[in-house]
């Protein structure tokens, strides 16, 4: 995410002085993806390989592994740095808990093909959901995922148990607005808005945000604001104290993300 900040600097400022430079370049600025194939066997994970293809002909990376008896799967969208491989770490944690895991790779991250934008990976997320999810799937959003995990989530009719975010923002706009006050209204005019707190209006089921009270790359204000905004019946706000935009798996918070999982069965 830091990079996508970075990268939002030089796209405003292309966006004040050529509008037409700036579309060219905002998918390579929004989604600096690591297209490097690693398999799960590769990365020391006993989770399996997919390939999902598109209706536009590009091909999606998916690890899957089974849930185990009482438990629910997880569906996964990475953060907008690295691969699949670098969540590693993490996918092991819900491994060892019995989770079943769906990972997706993005489209230009981890082997998968095709062009990124907030259209595409809002489509492959759905396809992904309607092929690969079982009937007890919670979806997760880190980052930028919580993006996708939200215009996911918002467009669904049957609802999954649950929706996990790690550090969600408001919009592309609004950190702009944070980030770079003088050149934030340019950002409207950008391709790719990801209105997550429109969006959270549509959120009618349990909600779990978690958020570093010392994140300065996406304020805990944004992530609260998305749970005011959710209208669902059970929500939790878990800040992490001390913790920044990527260190919030901890000891001391990740206790709470598991009773939220195991109560949503």
């Amino acid at each position: 995410m830091r990079r996508l900040l970075f990268r939002l600097t030089l796209l405003v400022a292309l966006c004040a002085g050529v509008i037409a430079a700036a579309s060219q370049a905002e998918r390579w600025l929004f989604y600096p993806f690591d297209p490097s194939h690693e398999t799960p066997k590769q990365a020391g994970l006993p989770m399996a390989e997919t390939f999902l293809p598109t209706p536009d002909g590009e091909t999606l990376v998916i690890w899957t592994a089974d849930a185990k008896p009482g438990k629910p799967t997880i569906l996964y969208f990475h953060g907008n740095a690295g691969n699949l491989a670098d969540r590693t770490g993490r996918f092991q944690r819900f491994l060892k808990r019995g989770y079943g895991l769906i990972a997706p790779a993005y489209r230009g991250s981890s082997g998968s093909t095709g062009t990124p934008s907030e259209a595409t990976l809002t489509a492959d997320a759905r396809l992904v959901y309607d092929h690969l999810a079982p009937r007890n799937t919670v979806i997760y959003g880190e980052s930028l995922g919580t993006a996708v995990a939200i215009s996911l989530t918002a467009g669904l009719t049957d609802k999954p148990l649950g929706l996990l975010l790690e550090a969600p923002f408001t919009s592309i706009p609004d950190l702009a607005q944070v980030h770079y006050p003088q050149l934030a209204s340019y950002a409207d005019k950008l391709a790719n808005q990801w209105p997550s707190l429109t969006r959270a209006a549509q959120l009618s089921l349990p909600l779990f945000i978690w958020h570093g009270s010392q994140d300065t790359l996406i304020p805990q204000t944004q992530g609260r604001e998305i749970l005011a905004a959710a209208p669902g019946p059970r929500k939790v706000f878990l800040s992490v104290k001390g913790a920044g935009h990527t260190d919030i798996w901890r000891a001391d918070s990740l206790p709470a993300l598991w009773r939220f999982l195991d109560g949503l069965l």
